[in-house]
């Protein structure tokens, strides 16, 4: 009776289920992620640490509104391990999250590699619903990769405690209700007439000073050091 109510309980889990203890970011680096999913690379160095103009600087020097410019917008702050997110011009969700670990370590896979979660401005480039990988026995739920293999994503129950701190190996991890909530979010304005922008956060204009703009995603990722 009891290995029967324990089956039946790990089916109702869904995609989070106890099956699935540890996600696939604890046992793979983020370049060792890109393969495996078959992302593509990183187009920034991420080992320096480049402090992007905050959406108020960009406001204050060029007046110009980010908040309203991108209808979603997720700033991700190191300092306080928070995710603060915008729509359509307003703060409408804050909640803790876990980056890297920022120090240089072991990979589970074998490779030594910094626990760095990139800072700077970026726009998603994948999205990824549900990923078992069979070789190391774990998933990737709800992520949206927006630096080679750094994501925002789902983290399971062993790593719940660690929400509030620097826990992981790159990716920032979300708990499951806040994961899927941005999760869809995001797709809800999965595209807008939107500004370029640099990595640093500088906005693009022509040699008339109008905004260079493009349709691309309408979700802006900013995470800062602070």
């Amino acid at each position: 009776m009891i290995a029967r109510y324990l089956a039946a309980l790990l089916l109702c889990f869904g995609p989070f289920s106890l099956a699935r203890a540890t996600t696939l970011d604890e046992y793979l680096t983020p370049d060792e992620l890109v393969q495996e999913l078959g992302l593509p690379p990183a187009t920034e160095d991420l080992t320096p640490q480049v402090e992007p103009f905050t959406p108020e600087q960009i406001y204050d020097v060029y007046g110009v509104d980010i908040y309203s410019e991108f209808p979603v917008v997720i700033v991700v702050s190191k300092g306080s391990q928070t995710a603060t997110v915008y729509h359509q011009g307003q703060q409408v969700n804050q909640f803790l999250i876990s980056t890297g670990r920022e120090k240089w370590e072991w990979s589970k896979s074998g490779k030594y590699y910094f626990t760095n979660t990139p800072t700077g401005w970026f726009a998603p480039q994948s999205y990824v619903l549900h990923y078992w990988s069979t070789a190391w026995q774990a998933p990737m739920d709800y992520a949206i990769f927006f630096s080679g293999g750094v994501a925002l994503h789902a983290t399971t129950p062993d790593h719940f405690k660690d929400l509030g701190h620097k826990a992981s190996g790159g990716c920032v991890r979300m708990h499951p209700t806040n994961a899927v909530w941005f999760w869809n979010l995001s797709l809800s304005e999965k595209t807008a007439n939107v500004p370029y922008f640099t990595h640093g956060g500088q906005i693009l204009r022509d040699q008339y000073g109008n905004i260079k703009r493009h349709v691309a995603s309408g979700t802006l990722v900013i995470v800062t050091s602070y």
